[in-house]
């Protein structure tokens, strides 16, 4: 009944380290942004449950992930990066939860630590907490207002209110949560399944610095547009503002201090930063992309 999508971008070691565990009963389908037909091959021949889709061009979360949702032909779709740790228990019981129970749009299990940031958020007091009961154990799943990263996904509750595909990434999890709640949609985390999550390793070490780069600028991409499509030209300008800010005080403080050690490679983080707000703010769609050389 699940099927388990894991986007992929540079992330062959992680794809070959999560497949030797996960059960093979398991569908598996492999959104692989980095044209690599090697990995293609190697995989779809060592494993009969495993679907690798090469795309002509890096999409980024929200279209890969959405092409993800529509090559799975199961009525749930369990979204992921290539940067975790999930145990088999773990599916095993997720899969239970949506025998006995389907009144949500996403669901979501924890990360193990979230000393650091969670991967799902309560705004508001959400009221009582569904007490979902199963063969082997009852689970409690708590209501919250935004879920990232990792979701399984009801694709019957949630049918076109899929991901904003003008994001490339970041606040697009956001979006989607939004706008699911805007419709009455649920969304759920229980917090007694849990999952490593290695956070911003899921591409190869030698790519860690373009990878800098392109957080910076889609970053503040997508911020600018999240507040301008939910609320307005203005309040975006207001919730960006801090960022435009701080990218310009770390751009011409490195631009100064020119012999500080690592002071090039600031300036053009905080450099991106800046053309992604302002991209944004004079309505360009998000078009930054690096081409990794391997």
């Amino acid at each position: 009944m699940i099927t388990l999508v894991f986007l992929s971008f540079h992330s062959a070691h992680h794809i070959r380290r999560i497949l030797k565990t996960v059960d093979k009963k398991y569908k598996i389908i492999v959104i692989e942004n980095s044209s690599d037909e090697d990995l293609k091959f190697e995989i779809e021949n060592k494993y009969e449950n495993v679907h690798v889709e090469i795309c002509k061009e890096n999409l980024g979360f929200s279209k890969g992930m959405n092409l993800g949702i529509k090559l799975a032909d199961t009525p749930f779709v369990f979204l992921n990066p290539a940067d975790i740790d999930i145990s088999n228990e773990l599916l095993h019981s997720l899969e239970e939860i949506t025998i006995n129970f389907k009144d949500f749009g996403m669901l979501t299990p924890a990360y193990k630590d979230r000393s650091i940031h969670s991967n799902f958020y309560i705004w508001k007091d959400k009221g009582p907490k569904q007490i979902i009961n199963t063969q082997r154990k009852n689970y409690v799943l708590k209501e919250v207002d935004f879920i990232d990263g990792t979701i399984l996904i009801n694709k019957q509750k949630i049918k076109n209110e899929i991901f904003d595909e003008n994001f490339f990434i970041y606040f697009e999890t956001m979006d989607l949560s939004k706008r699911l709640i805007d419709k009455n949609i649920k969304l759920f985390a229980c917090e007694e399944l849990t999952f490593e999550h290695f956070g911003g390793q899921s591409h190869e070490k030698k790519f860690d610095f373009e990878a800098q780069l392109s957080r910076c600028w889609h970053y503040n991409w997508s911020k600018f547009y999240y507040f301008k499509k939910h609320y307005n030209y203005l309040y975006a300008l207001k919730k960006t503002f801090p960022n435009l800010r701080r990218a310009l005080i770390s751009y011409f403080l490195n631009l100064i201090i020119f012999t500080k050690k690592n002071s090039y490679q600031k300036r053009l983080l905080a450099l991106n930063e800046l053309k992604g707000i302002i991209a944004s703010a004079t309505l360009r769609k998000s078009s930054y992309r690096v081409r990794y050389e391997t």
